[in-house]
């Protein structure tokens, strides 16, 4: 989990302080009570009601586990822990550590907020404090935890928040959770998806009033793509980035102003020589794309296709319009040469 902070694409960026990869960071937790526990346990047994006391219990559990491999860069821990998309932007981050020679931070989760669905929940939502040692910055995250089908509860999703959605966050302390992903109806996550895609590549057709104007999507992440492109033109390329498919998490919650949900966007980045420019196009081993994919040559062809992950925190208002972007977190999967 470590390293994670929003990013713009293709750079990290440097807004929140890392968690997933630094715009792209858990041991005991504070005040959760009660014992340590086995990092991939099962849910232990007890009463059928899934509240706040076993959902801090597999927060600490987490916390230990999860830090540790961060620290040691052993993703074969990290899997035991995590899960798409979450699981994605660790190991981007242990590749970027491994490459800058410096380990990633412990951390630890602490003055935790829970929402958590009714009954016996396959999923559900935390908001804390993160804190890393050696940091004197602390922020704030927002994370799902699902069930797997071997019952064990692994991070789905993180992001970090950005300092004015901190009470939006903490809102969610003791409020039901809404399972199955059902608390927007389909015409609102094809509008919302469709609308935050456009934003981050800097569309001049969106849409500003389905989502509100963004210093995080529309100056930072898009700003970074403009940058981007600007930077393959000087070097005869160009590239278009498209949105190949749009998931929602699986849980939700309803606090005072809207509906906090997670979007999760996967996109593809497709770069082409210019008109008169070489016959070529690569990308070098200091790219951050390269670097987080794992890549130490240079890779160059005909075109080059980077495969991508976009995890976004929104606030979704009653009448959806006026959906804020809280935090988000980007990285690459693959890099493809045609």
């Amino acid at each position: 989990m470590l390293g994670r902070r929003s990013v713009r694409s293709p750079r990290t960026l440097a807004a929140p302080v890392p968690v997933a990869a630094a715009v792209t960071a858990l041991l005991v937790l504070a005040g959760c009570g009660g014992e340590p526990v086995d990092a991939a346990a099962p849910a232990t047994e007890g009463p059928a009601t899934f509240g706040r006391e076993r959902a801090a219990l597999v927060l600490t559990a987490f916390d230990q586990a999860d830090s540790a491999a961060s620290v040691a860069g052993d993703v074969e821990a990290l899997r035991t822990q995590e899960v798409p998309p979450s699981l994605d932007l660790s190991i981007a981050a242990v590749r970027r550590a491994t490459y800058n020679q410096r380990p990633q931070p412990s951390f630890q989760h602490i003055n935790p907020a829970f929402a958590v669905p009714p009954g016996d929940p396959a999923c559900f939502l935390v908001t804390a404090t993160l804190k890393l040692s050696g940091a004197e910055l602390a922020p704030t995250d927002v994370s799902q935890f699902v069930l797997g089908d071997d019952g064990q509860w692994k991070l789905s999703h993180n992001v970090q928040v950005t300092q004015p959605s901190l009470v939006v966050a903490r809102s969610i302390d003791g409020r039901p959770a809404t399972q199955g992903g059902t608390a927007l109806d389909e015409t609102s996550r094809r509008a919302l998806a469709a609308e935050v895609f456009a934003r981050s590549i800097g569309s001049t057709t969106s849409n500003r009033s389905l989502v509100a104007s963004s210093p995080l999507l529309d100056g930072q992440f898009a700003g970074g793509w403009e940058i981007y492109g600007q930077q393959l033109a000087g070097a005869g390329a160009a590239a278009q980035r498209t949105m190949d498919r749009a998931e929602w998490s699986d849980c939700a919650v309803a606090v005072p102003t809207g509906t906090l949900t997670f979007l999760t966007i996967h996109a593809t980045d497709t770069l082409r020589p210019a008109p008169g420019g070489p016959a070529t196009v690569q990308m070098v081993p200091q790219s951050p794309d390269l670097i987080a994919t794992g890549h130490r040559q240079t890779i160059s062809g005909k075109s080059i296709r980077v495969n991508r992950v976009e995890t976004f925190l929104l606030l979704v208002p009653t009448q959806v319009t006026g959906t804020s972007v809280l935090g988000l977190n980007d990285t690459a999967l693959t890099v493809t040469a045609g």
